[in-house]
């Protein structure tokens, strides 16, 4: 029979199971929140991007999983779950800082990645539909123009812009163009890497930043699933 204190252990371990449940809920959400934002960006990334958000999703299934089975341990009294339980909980831990490590990692190359994809991308502007697309869309839902400087384009584009790098004029008629020497033309002046490299980073540090907070919100389920365990064991012993 567990004393008062391994009673009071056991009740608190259930509750705090029921956070681990919400906090699994919290990393799969995340996780396809981020993904689903880089998806967007897919051609300006590399795959470290989507890794650390899929890692994420993972883990949130774990989680879930991980606290269902801490849950059963804990009202069963069960030795062996309830150290089967700290073991997959302190796994977890590890994961949890790795990708929160990543997420960070992650946030600082942003700048660097997304400009050399930028510049990389821009060569196709014209030449493939699909690019040329996701450039029109890019620098329209921006407001930018060009990877670093709007006369990045020149080269690319014979000393032109793309009509994208303009924003909407109203009452015009006839022809259209997007030039620095139109006074009724409205150029984004923006660089594109600033805009994009900061919603990348913004994702990646959240994503560390939930990674790293409940990994640490983990330690106190693994010192409270240990404490239980030995009073389960001592409680059993033969006198």
């Amino acid at each position: 029979m567990l004393g008062i204190a391994s009673l009071a252990i056991k009740y608190l371990l259930f509750i705090f199971n029921l956070i681990i449940f919400l906090s699994g809920i919290l990393l799969l959400s995340v996780g396809l929140s981020i993904r689903n934002v880089f998806n967007q960006y897919e051609q300006f990334l590399n795959e470290h991007y989507f890794t650390a958000p899929s890692l994420l999703i993972i883990l949130g299934l774990i989680v879930l999983t991980v606290s269902f089975f801490g849950c059963c341990g804990t009202l069963k009294e069960n030795y062996c779950m309830m150290l089967t339980f700290g073991f997959l909980l302190a796994t977890c831990f590890i994961m949890e800082l790795t990708g929160g490590l990543a997420g960070f990692i992650l946030s600082e190359r942003a700048r660097t990645v997304v400009t050399l994809n930028l510049h990389e991308t821009m060569k196709l502007y014209n030449k493939t539909t699909q690019i040329t697309h996701i450039w029109d869309k890019l620098q329209t839902t921006l407001h930018c123009c060009g990877a670093e400087k709007l006369e990045d384009w020149y080269p690319i584009l014979d000393n032109k812009l793309p009509m994208s790098c303009c924003g909407t004029r109203y009452g015009v008629i006839d022809h259209q163009t997007c030039s620095t020497s139109d006074p009724t033309a409205d150029v984004f002046k923006q660089p594109c890497y600033e805009s994009l490299s900061m919603i990348v980073r913004e994702n990646a540090s959240t994503l560390g930043c939930v990674a790293m907070g409940i990994a640490f919100l983990q330690m106190l389920g693994i010192v409270l699933s240990c404490s239980l365990s030995k009073s389960i064991r001592s409680s059993y012993k033969p006198v």
